[in-house]
């Protein structure tokens, strides 16, 4: 029976290679099956919405914005991608908790994931040890300091985070590990679920 859901949910902490594997994956589909896959970003997706509404000018705005305004801005952009899910295949990439000074934030609530309806969760997952040095090697990006067992930590909770959206959504939930070297695998095994 072929899969009625068109979205697949792309999460992994800052430093573990998501955006690689994402776009590896995306020719290897290109490639193999001659399909395009639309790649959208969550926090572009919800920018659009509160820039269309005269909310916010730029993206940094968007934090400062009541959270009652940014809940539903985000039922809004799940909206959004629901629809353009209707007419291809789509990977949305984001992350399942965002590191704040007052805990982590839940990057896929409940009214997100039931307007998304994904197919599958993918956790693209790699050796916190790797994870650290990544980050510490990345003059591209600042990126905050953090202990290797916060980094496993952070990783373990955005399992049961995923876990949560499946749970609600009926969608499953898959770990891609990022082996250092190896990103084709990963993005091999990422192609497959999205051409599930």
């Amino acid at each position: 029976m072929k899969e009625s859901r068109n979205i697949v949910i792309v999460t992994g902490i800052p430093g573990v290679g998501k955006t690689t594997v994402i776009n590896t994956a995306v020719d290897i589909v290109k490639q193999k099956h001659g399909e395009d896959v639309l790649v959208l970003n969550f926090g572009t997706e919800m920018f659009e919405v509160a820039s269309k509404a005269g909310q916010v000018k730029d993206r940094d705005e968007m934090r400062k914005m009541p959270t009652a305004q940014q809940r539903e801005n985000q039922r809004l952009a799940g909206q959004s991608i629901a629809k353009k899910a209707r007419k291809a295949r789509v990977i949305v990439d984001t992350h399942t908790l965002i590191q704040t000074n007052n805990g982590y934030l839940i990057g896929l609530p409940e009214w997100v994931v039931r307007e998304i309806q994904p197919k599958t969760v993918v956790l693209v997952e790699a050796d916190s040890e790797k994870i650290a040095s990544r980050r510490n090697n990345d003059p591209s990006r600042a990126r905050d300091a953090q202990a290797v067992s916060d980094i496993q930590i952070h990783q373990e909770m955005c399992r049961a985070a995923a876990v949560s959206v499946g749970t609600l959504t009926g969608a499953t939930v898959r770990r891609i590990i990022n082996h250092e070297g190896k990103v084709e695998e990963a993005a091999v095994e990422l192609a497959q679920t999205i051409m599930e």
